[in-house]
């Protein structure tokens, strides 16, 4: 019979914890890969690149935030202006609202309010007005030509 764990890279749960501590520590020795040329490699999950990664790369300002009625069907925007402001994007589904038509209205007037409070027009991104988007500030909608995406958008630049 095959050794699942075996198959899958896991530790057997059936030795002993003390045979797992000797394997780290033999495993700590090993060189790493090495190619045909006797080269090594470099690990790129070593903390050690990690750590200059981050450096290079800055921390994401912007955030993409979804929005869904909670169990009194009611959209919470407290503390989306904040979000608006810093750069997100605000996307608040209503189509479990689809069955109550006054309610969904209801929490779509309090979207489009959240929208003119800050100067920002707010999309619908479907027919039937369920799935609403606020733009943070400093984001370009494409309003001529309805496309959505990075990848519509590229081949225009």
């Amino acid at each position: 019979m095959v050794n699942l764990f075996k198959l899958l890279g896991l530790p057997d749960p059936k030795k002993n914890v003390v045979n797992d501590t000797r394997t780290k520590n033999q495993s700590s020795a090993n060189p790493g890969p090495r190619s045909s040329s006797r080269a090594d490699f470099h690990d790129l999950g070593d903390p050690l690149w990690s750590e200059r990664t981050e450096r290079l790369i800055p921390q994401a300002q912007k955030n993409v935030v979804y929005l869904k009625p909670d169990k009194y069907q009611r959209v919470q925007l407290e503390g989306m202006e904040n979000e608006i402001r810093k750069g997100s994007m605000i996307l608040v589904d209503l189509t479990s609202l689809s069955h109550m038509p006054t309610q969904k209205d209801v929490c779509k007037r309090r979207v489009e309010s959240l929208g003119e409070i800050n100067n920002i027009p707010v999309f619908s991104l479907n027919q039937n007005d369920s799935l609403l988007m606020i733009p943070g500030l400093g984001m370009r909608v494409d309003t001529k030509k309805h496309r959505l995406g990075m990848k519509a958008l590229e081949h225009e630049s």
